[in-house]
Parts: C-alpha cells; sequence; structure tokens
C-alpha cells in the first residue's frame, strides 16, 4: 500500500485524474485461496457434475471412447466449479490494484489479460461498509446487472424463468489497511463513522 498526498498525478495518471484531484491511497487485494468459499452451492454442483463424470468414466472402460470423452469433460467441469474458482478468484486478485482520491475510487484489473480500469465517485450521497479483517473489506458502491428471460428445457415441458435484477456490491476486498481507508473514504463523504459487520 502507499500513501500519495501529493497533488501531482504519478506518472501514467494525468489522463484518468480530474484537474486538482490528489492520490490518497493506493494498495492490493490480498491474494491467498480463500478456503471458507469452498462452503458455497457450486461446490456442491460441482461435486454432482464431478461424480457422474466419474461414474460415466468407469462405466465406459475401454468400450467407448465417447462416453469416456464424456465423462472426462464432466470431471472436469465439476473441479473447476467446485475448486478452480478459488483458485481463480486468488488469481484475479492479484492482478486487481485499488486507488482512492479525493474524489473517486478506482478498480484496475485484468481479467483474461485484459485491463479494465472503473472509476466510481465518492460524494456525499456514498454511504461506505467495513468488514474489518484482517484482512478487512469496505463496499462503496452497488452494480445493478438485468438478465433476460430465457426457457429452460423444451417449449412444452420447461420452464420460463424471467427477467431477474442482480446486485453486486462494489468495493476494496480484502485489503490490509480497511478500517484506514474505510475512513478517508467517510472523510470525503461526510459519512458518520458506523460499527463494523463481520469479514466475509
Amino acid at each position: 500500500m502507499t500513501d500519495l498526498p501529493e497533488s501531482t498525478p504519478p506518472p501514467g495518471w494525468e489522463e484518468f485524474l480530474e484537474p486538482g484531484e490528489r492520490i490518497l491511497w493506493q494498495g492490493q487485494p490480498e491474494a491467498s485461496v480463500i478456503w471458507g468459499d469452498i462452503v458455497a452451492p457450486e461446490t456442491l454442483a460441482g461435486l454432482v457434475a464431478a461424480g457422474a463424470g466419474l461414474v460415466v468414466l468407469l462405466k465406459a472402460g475401454q468400450a467407448s471412447l465417447i462416453a469416456a470423452g464424456i465423462g472426462v469433460v464432466f470431471v472436469c467441469f465439476g473441479l473447476s466449479l467446485g475448486i478452480g474458482r478459488l483458485f481463480r478468484d486468488a488469481a484475479l486478485r492479484r492482478g486487481t490494484h485499488y486507488t482512492l482520491t479525493d474524489r473517486a475510487a478506482f478498480i484496475a484489473t485484468a481479467p483474461g489479460g485484459k485491463r479494465k480500469l472503473a472509476r466510481y465517485a465518492i460524494g456525499p450521497e456514498t454511504r461506505a461498509k467495513l468488514e474489518d479483517g484482517p484482512p478487512g473489506s469496505v463496499w462503496f458502491a452497488t452494480e445493478e446487472r438485468q438478465t433476460r428471460g430465457q426457457w429452460r428445457g423444451s417449449k412444452s415441458e420447461g420452464m420460463y424463468i424471467p427477467p431477474q435484477t442482480i446486485h453486486r456490491r462494489v468495493g476494496f476486498r480484502r485489503i490490509a489497511e480497511a478500517r484506514k481507508v474505510y475512513g478517508l473514504i467517510a472523510g470525503i463523504s461526510g459519512q458518520e463513522l458506523a460499527g463494523t459487520a463481520p469479514p466475509r
């Protein structure tokens, strides 16, 4: 993490900051695998898929290469869904960088090698939430995503799933100085410091 109280933008930041905007803090999330996240519906679904694939593999043997191939696909998919997602999450955090200015929060990521930089305004309407650590998280925005309605199964016997609005919290996740960053954001927005929530 870095404290940068100076008003001159560091090299490379000139095009992203508004005139007079100052960087207050920079850091990265803790990037180890979160084994506690294995307790999730995705893990159960992954185990079911991997188990089904293993059954297909054992029954197919050498009799059918196509069935064996399908079994391998299910096993790989199940392991990826159940355990692989934990390592993907850690890898994503390893390539994530956070920056807080006196006007906005920036989250820089590089999923699949493609760099992305998102800016979230911090102002009087911002109500940050602290999840104390270590490491802790500071949430300061919410994003909405609209899903499309779709049919599952056949038109005659299937089920229609209506459109849904999915809300996702946005913030600086799993950082060592969560309480300090929370205080900085509260100072910018004028928010009264509140109690803490248990870490997730």
